[in-house]
């Protein structure tokens, strides 16, 4: 009992964030059109993001946190549910999010491996991979549901939300996960050229000075 104690206490941090994540990905895939589900993902995610950043001592700015703010209000609260639903009223608003959510994914990751002590190019590198692999696994776990609770996160569909039914299908689920990834790869690269601009402008200004 001693043994299994310590073990728990000294994996507390990987324990509270695994089950943190877990609860996050369970309520996400089984949202519905209740506001309230929502919600809860994105003050979870906030409050994990919080603990996260404590925990291992990375001093994320303000602005990652409003940018996992935006990434779940938008993707969440204003995508699926009433009285918004853009993803069910505004076909195209689905992969405006899958294009800019990854541009900010993109920045909380680099700014994290921004610590290691490797070359720029290879953190650019490692940051798309990282967030092109998230977005996979991301589809991954929307097909699991899809087939295993028959609900709708692949595809586009327009959605009648007076009688509750399901009354177009936009864009086919091989078609919308396929264009999800391809504009999640764009997303973070377009977070790439800005990035090396940015560093190229700093090493001009200061030989410039």
């Amino acid at each position: 009992m001693t043994q299994v104690r310590y073990i728990i206490l000294k994996n507390k941090r990987r324990i509270v964030i695994a089950l943190s994540s877990v609860f996050i990905l369970l309520l996400y895939f089984s949202r519905n059109l209740s506001i309230i589900v929502p919600f809860i993902i994105t003050i979870v995610a906030l409050i994990l993001f919080g603990y996260i950043d404590k925990a291992f001592s990375l001093r994320f700015p303000e602005r990652y946190y409003i940018f996992t703010f935006l990434i779940f209000i938008m993707g969440t609260v204003i995508g699926g549910t009433v009285p918004f639903g853009l993803y069910y009223r505004i076909p195209i608003y689905d992969k405006i999010i899958h294009f800019t959510s990854p541009i900010l994914i993109s920045a909380i990751v680099f700014f994290i491996l921004n610590r290691l002590n490797i070359t720029l190019k290879w953190k650019l590198l490692m940051t798309v991979g990282l967030v092109f692999g998230m977005l996979g696994l991301f589809e991954i776990g929307e097909y699991l549901s899809d087939v295993l609770f028959g609900t709708l996160h692949q595809g586009v569909y327009l959605f009648d939300f007076a009688e509750k039914v399901k009354y177009e299908v936009v864009v086919t689920p091989i078609h919308d996960t396929m264009q999800d990834l391809i504009l999640g790869l764009f997303g973070s690269l377009v977070f790439v050229v800005f990035e090396s601009i940015e560093v190229w402008h700093k090493k001009r200004s200061l030989k410039s000075s």
